[in-house]
């Protein structure tokens, strides 16, 4: 009777069941087998080669291996194997198997449980092919954007170049109000092609941080020497509470992680006031940066991390930037080893803290700021290479102002040949990276030097932000200044190379 009552149970079993007997022959079968197969339990019983014959002539050598170990006493599970049907279609199952032995302690064989599982696998490739559409699609967008971010660098490199050499002019009050517009267009466009660098060169694994100990007064010094004028613009109260600790981090890559949140939180207070402080806890010290801004709903405060994202900004006001601030601060915490969180209240305010280990200030590194150079580069001679004419026209213009003697050319056989009669030869070098018929700037450096027989000192000018390209262009060695340039941190760059020389 109990006999009787497991098989009926057996046979009502949703999975395709078989029992194999120590010698490998199948005893029995369950009628799930046809709901699966299309082959009758008869049909299968009268198989020379049961179950091998059903299985998928690529998937037989593994499965005839997994049933002869069975019979030797293993057990498994969720081993998946092809199939195939009665009807010419292949289908994916799962075989589960276990040995088997009456009350007495005999063999009686072994169980196997096969599961179909067609609808898993093509729900896999359904998404593996979602992926890869996904990363075709990324890719392209990718390739567009540095495309994009290129081409607009060039222009926007140029006119900088032109707005700097046309400051050093008198001119009438209307005229200097017209430019002072367009150095503010300026700024705000080149802050965001110096975000997608950011990103870009963080993407691309050629940011390597240079560990010191910071101080932080000094790092809270340069940040309110930066923000102050604008915070007093706008009306807000930003305050840097006094600190004498040190922190073991890259001075330059924390000093732009502060950059970005005392600017974010800029942005985002309408009134009152913005409070950057520390706090010691443990061996850590607690770098915050508040303020009584519009504040983050709970279930943004993750969103505001990813790249482009920002809230209540729906219009695109671009004085508020494009949403990469963050995401640049999350990857540089990353970087630095340092956790970042937030804590905020709707309508009033947001708290964004980074923690980073304590150090003891005796390897203190200093705290780079960047400023205004008044460089006479009179008697220098400049060999600059672009193979774009206004860009070389817009950089021959902005040295030639201040006093340089510019060598241009637009490819490398044309610095060469003006090489030969050039006096004085070249005290620096500035090109581009990329440069006509595919040669780059690395060889054009390489080039002059030769061709003097010096190494002089050599800057590589790059508006790309592919990361593979970056990558490329930061291992040819030289200094590597992305486009738009700043043109003080243009000359500050010639100044300090010149005096390294």
């Amino acid at each position: 009777m109990r006999s009787d009552l497991f098989e009926v149970v057996a046979n009502y079993t949703y999975d395709w069941e078989s029992w194999f007997l120590p010698d490998g022959r199948v005893r029995w079968i369950n009628p799930a087998v046809e709901r699966m197969t299309g082959f009758t339990v008869e049909e299968c019983l009268a198989m020379a080669d049961y179950p091998l014959e059903i299985v998928h002539a690529e998937d037989r050598p593994a499965l005839r291996n997994l049933l002869k170990s069975a019979l030797r006493g293993t057990s498994g599970n969720d081993v998946e194997f092809r199939i195939c049907r009665q009807d010419g279609e292949t289908g994916w199952a799962a075989v589960s198997w276990q040995p088997m032995r009456g009350s007495n302690g005999k063999r009686l064989g072994i169980r196997t449980s096969v599961r179909d599982i067609s609808w898993r696998k093509n729900a896999e490739e359904a998404l593996r092919l979602a992926k890869a559409d996904a990363e075709r699609a990324n890719q392209t967008k990718s390739r567009f954007l540095a495309a994009a971010s290129h081409d607009l660098r060039q222009p926007m490199q140029a006119i900088s170049m032109y707005v700097a050499a046309l400051s050093s002019r008198a001119l009438d009050a209307a005229s200097q109000e017209i430019l002072d517009d367009i150095r503010l267009c300026l700024v705000s466009g080149n802050e965001l092609l110096e975000d997608l660098v950011d990103i870009s060169r963080l993407d691309a694994g050629v940011v390597i941080p240079e560990f010191a100990s910071v101080a932080i007064a000094d790092l809270f010094e340069l940040m309110e020497k930066s923000f102050q004028r604008e915070a007093e613009e706008r009306k807000i109260d930003l305050r840097f509470v006094l600190c004498s600790l040190f922190v073991r981090s890259d001075p330059i890559i924390l000093g732009r992680i502060l950059q970005n949140l005392v600017s974010n939180a800029l942005r985002y207070t309408r009134k009152g006031r913005i409070l950057v402080g520390c706090r010691r806890r443990g061996g850590m010290l607690i770098l915050e940066v508040r303020d009584t801004g519009i504040g983050i709903p709970p279930d943004e405060t993750e969103r505001i991390f990813e790249e482009f994202y920002q809230i209540d900004n729906a219009a695109r006001d671009g004085r508020r930037g494009v949403g990469l601030g963050l995401a640049i601060v999350r990857r540089q915490s990353a970087l630095l080893g340092a956790s970042v969180s937030v804590r905020s209240n709707p309508g009033k305010g947001s708290s964004f803290a980074i923690t980073l280990p304590l150090a003891d200030g005796r390897d203190a590194a200093p705290v780079p700021a960047t400023r205004g150079s008044d460089l006479d580069l009179k008697g220098r001679a400049i060999a600059v290479l672009d193979d774009e004419p206004r860009q070389l026209r817009a950089l021959q213009r902005f040295l030639s102002v201040r006093n340089a003697h510019v060598i241009p050319a637009r490819s490398i056989s044309e610095i060469l040949t003006k090489l030969d009669d050039a006096s004085p030869q070249p005290d620096l070098i500035i090109t581009d990276y990329r440069l006509e018929a595919g040669s780059t700037g690395a060889a054009a450096i390489s080039a002059v030097r030769s061709k003097i027989g010096r190494s002089v000192p050599a800057i590589i000018l790059t508006g790309d932000t592919e990361p593979r390209r970056i990558a490329e262009a930061e291992a040819s060695g030289f200094r590597l200044l992305h486009k738009p340039v700043d043109p003080e941190g243009l000359i500050e760059t010639i100044a300090q190379m010149l005096a390294e020389h």
